[in-house]
């Protein structure tokens, strides 16, 4: 795909600044430009495709992490407005400085878990994309996001090879919380990338309290 020499060069000073606080903080193993470039903003900008081309979207990034795919698909679509989420504070207030280090308006992050967030009225049932990549089997993965998607909002979920297994695993998952698997796309890495459609409203009593999800999978 073709990047705008804009968001290319945004891209690498995230790269940069990204490869600098990771010499004293634990944000990816991989240490080397190339190998970000190759493993970590290439991968992510393999979603941008599964966007919608609507200006004005609300999306929510969990696990983010180092900012994979979340940050890169800021930078990528400002016309999005992207929540960042992840459990660990640290990771979420270098994701909130570099947004604004880039001069992205369209970003803000938070360390709540995605139970709480779930149940949350400023969250639930709010956007119309959730992304994640690599987070938590599908099963568990799928009570996390799904309450807070919009009815006809969109899952995208960045798998590992063993992503079919998942996928029957997380049958009655699907059935509970009111999905549709539309799409299962094997990537040139050798994960997959799964699209999932919010059919109907969540039940009231998902996602279950922080913990519970892990612990008892749907």
């Amino acid at each position: 795909m073709s990047v705008p020499s804009d968001r290319l060069e945004l891209l690498a000073t995230y790269v940069q600044r990204l490869l600098e606080v990771n010499r004293r903080m634990n944000l990816t193993a991989v240490r080397e430009e190339e190998g970000v470039w190759t493993r970590h903003i290439f991968d992510s900008l393999l979603l941008i495709p599964r966007l919608k081309a609507d200006a004005g979207q609300r999306a929510l990034d969990l696990g983010s992490g180092g900012g994979f795919p979340g940050l890169v698909l800021a930078i990528m679509r400002p016309d999005m407005e992207w929540t960042l989420v992840d459990s660990v504070g640290k990771k979420t207030r270098f994701l909130q400085e570099t947004a604004d280090e880039l001069g992205l308006q369209n970003v803000r992050s938070s360390s709540e878990r995605a139970e709480v967030l779930g149940q949350h009225p400023a969250y639930r049932e709010h956007f119309h994309v959730v992304t994640a990549r690599a987070v938590a089997r599908l099963n568990i993965l799928l009570e996390f996001t799904v309450p807070l998607l919009r009815k006809g909002g969109h899952l995208l979920a960045m798998k590992g090879e063993k992503a079919p297994e998942e996928i029957r695993e997380a049958r009655r998952a699907v059935e509970v919380l009111r999905v549709k698997l539309l799409h299962q796309e094997l990537q040139p890495g050798g994960g997959y990338l799964l699209d999932y459609k919010k059919m109907a409203e969540t039940p009231r009593n998902y996602p279950r309290a922080v913990g519970v999800p892990g612990q008892k999978p749907l």
